[in-house]
């Protein structure tokens, strides 16, 4: 019951906005979304830049950690025990909880959104050249696709090795457009509101990466 009601209050604000945007439910679902975005953003920068330290801190040990597990190749039981040792004495916790309970609180905002406009506010809503946004649109999958895929590019985790970076890419786009062919077209202006977001994510981490450290590129 309480969810529902969430879920119709996102609804009826959504329309709120769109009467004060000349009658755009197209850009009122921008608006929203990239508002609650950028709400967040101080949220998900901060798990993003725990996970990038997390991640560097791994780059640096995994020489040695190699080393521990070509010794105990032989051994299952005992590479995994000197593994969490191996870990536990540099003080790394395999599972980041303060990343997955952020990660966690973001969900039901956004998982509200989702339901919200995954079919639609109403057939018959136009927006640009979509002639019914509770349909999915494939211009506009593919556009929102290339988005996703830039904003997974902004960011200072992306694989450094070129293929690999590539191949990254080319499956977030493909996934992402994989999703949005069957969801309506006003959930694919929301995630791409959502991605626009994460660019601007990207472009801060990398600023804030060549600060502390003078040669990152």
């Amino acid at each position: 019951m309480f969810w529902s009601d969430v879920i119709d209050l996102l609804r009826a604000l959504i329309f709120s906005v769109a009467h004060v945007c000349n009658g755009s439910v197209g850009v009122a679902v921008i608006v929203i979304s990239f508002t609650i975005r950028v709400v967040m953003l101080p949220l998900t920068l901060r798990l993003a830049r725990r996970a990038l330290k997390h991640q560097r801190r791994l780059a640096e040990l995994k020489p040695e950690l190699e080393r521990l597990q070509r010794r105990y190749a032989k051994d299952p039981a005992a590479m995994m025990r000197e593994t969490a040792r191996f870990y536990r004495v540099r003080g790394i916790k395999q599972v980041d909880r303060a990343g997955l309970i952020g990660g966690l609180a973001q969900a039901p905002i956004l998982g509200a959104l989702f339901a919200a406009l995954k079919n639609g506010l109403g057939s018959g809503i136009r927006f640009l050249w979509i002639s019914d946004t509770a349909l999915p649109n494939l211009l506009l999958t593919l556009i929102v696709g290339s988005i996703a895929a830039t904003s997974i590019a902004a960011s200072p985790a992306a694989a450094p090795d070129r293929t690999a970076q590539i191949l990254t890419l080319a499956m977030i786009g493909g996934m992402t457009i994989w999703f949005l062919s069957s969801t309506s077209a006003l959930f694919a202006l929301s995630t791409g509101a959502g991605s626009v977001v994460g660019v601007l994510q990207g472009w801060l981490l990398r600023r804030g990466a060549k600060k502390d450290l003078p040669g990152f590129s």
